[in-house]
Formats: C-alpha cells, structure tokens, sequence
C-alpha cells in the first residue's frame, strides 16, 4: 500500500515540470516576436534610414531636376525687316522718253532701281522690284502688285533729259479725296497715306540735297501713285548737266542710289518702321 501512494504522488510533479518547460519555450518564442529588428542585420537596417532621409543639398531620387522642371527659354521672335517696293517705270514695249537714239528711259529706271534694290539691303531693308525685266506692266497692275505686298514705302522711278535737277514727287489729289463707306475709291486711295509721303518726300530731298544734288519737290497726278495704298513717292532722275548720258553713267546713278537710300533709311527709322 505505500508503494502505491509513493507512485501516485511523484505523478503530477512529472506534470509540473512539463508544464514549467513548456511555459518557459513559450515565454521565449513571445519574447522574440516582439522585436522583430533584432532579426534584420544591423547593416540592412542602416541602409534602409540612409534611404529615407537624404542628406542636406541632396536631391530626392523621385523629385525632377531643374532643367526638367523648366524648359529652356525660347529666343525672342525677330520683328520683319521694312519692306521697299521699287518699280521702275515703263518697260517693254513702253519704251518712256527717248533720251538719244540709244538711251531708252525704261532701261535707266531698271538699272537704277537694281542699285537701289543693293544699296537698301546693305541698311537692313527689304526692298523688291516691281519689274525686274523688259516687261509691260500697267500702272493698275503696277498699283495691285505694291498694295498686295503692304511695303513701308513705294517708290516709283523715272527718268528726264532736262537738266532740272531730280524731282521728288507726291501724288496731286483732291482735297475732298478722303473715302466714305467701307470701299477705297481706287482713283484717291493714296489721300489717307499723302502725310507720310511728303514726310518721305522731305526727308529723301534733305538726303540728296546733302550729298550736293539739286533737288526739286514737286507733286503730279501721276499714276500709279494715286492708286497706292501705303506712303509712296516717286523719283525722276535727271542730269547734272546738258549732257543726258550722265542719267545712265554708272558713277552718276551709284551716287543717286547712295543718297536715294540713306534718305529712305532715315525716314522709316523716323517713322517707327524699325522697330
């Protein structure tokens, strides 16, 4: 009988130890759950916080560069040079004045209105011919062909025998010649324009004149002047003196052409065509 209480007595100890150990595995498995950065290496961890705060001055991978952020800036738009219409009068089979048995009046116009097309572009102007052959032009034509191109300024060339001194001219209209309704009358479309013409007309007659030129200013009711629809003028070559082959002599006309194109320079920079 007492063996058998010994045996049931040490039974439920065997059962308190059992219990205690599987407590004290459980308390260690619990405790180690609990911080879970004791199983990353220590090397990973510090990578991870150097990556997620940059350094002071340092850009964030996701943010954009500057150069990607503003694009860079477009260069200013160059504002149109002035634009020059020169038509030398007659051509073809009109011939214009005859000013000996070989000198013809339209040849004189096309040779100089060709200097003054280089002397013009040489100052930073535009400037294109309405003929630039032996063709027949209208004065409409002629008048359509400069109001189509809106130039700054139209300048018509001919050319004399008489020894009067080059003449400037503006065109001769009416005093009544201003337009009523939404139509130009195409007989005074230039009446709107004839205060920046004899502007022109004055500031070409002071550039001859200084270059020691007789100059006259005269105006006419000359076509195609009449008919344009932007400051024009027109120019009438005419020689020095009694010997009329000086109007086609290649010294004669390049001084022409010089002060004919520092006088146009100066009234469009005048003007505010320049800018």
């Amino acid at each position: 009988m007492r063996s058998n209480s010994v045996g049931r007595n040490r039974f439920p100890r065997y059962q308190l130890a059992a219990s205690a150990g599987f407590l004290v595995i459980a308390l260690s498995l619990i405790g180690g759950q609990s911080s879970p950065l004791s199983a990353v290496p220590q090397g990973q961890t510090q990578s991870k916080a150097a990556t997620a705060a940059p350094q002071a001055g340092q850009q964030s991978p996701n943010q954009p560069s500057s150069s990607q952020a503003a694009p860079p800036a477009q260069p200013a738009a160059t504002p149109p040079k002035p634009l020059v219409m020169i038509d030398p009068a007659h051509g073809g089979t009109e011939s214009g004045a005859v000013m000996n048995p070989t000198l013809l009046e339209k040849d004189v116009t096309l040779a100089l209105a060709r200097r003054l097309r280089i002397d013009l572009g040489t100052r930073g102007f535009v400037a294109e011919l309405i003929r630039d052959s032996d063709v027949n032009l209208s004065t409409d034509d002629r008048a359509a062909m400069a109001n189509a191109a809106h130039p700054a300024l139209y300048v018509c060339l001919h050319a004399t025998s008489e020894p009067d001194g080059i003449g400037i001219y503006t065109a001769m209209l009416a005093e009544n010649g201003a337009t009523n309704g939404p139509f130009i009358d195409w007989n005074t479309a230039q009446f709107s324009f004839l205060p920046q013409s004899r502007t022109a007309q004055q500031e070409i007659a002071a550039a001859m004149q200084k270059s020691g030129m007789p100059v006259r200013s005269l105006t006419a009711p000359l076509r195609p002047l009449s008919n344009v629809t932007s400051p024009a003028i027109a120019v009438e070559l005419a020689p020095a003196k009694a010997d009329v082959s000086q109007v086609s002599a290649g010294d004669f006309q390049q001084n022409v052409s010089t002060a004919l194109a520092n006088g146009i320079a100066q009234f469009l920079s005048n003007s505010g065509a320049m800018r």
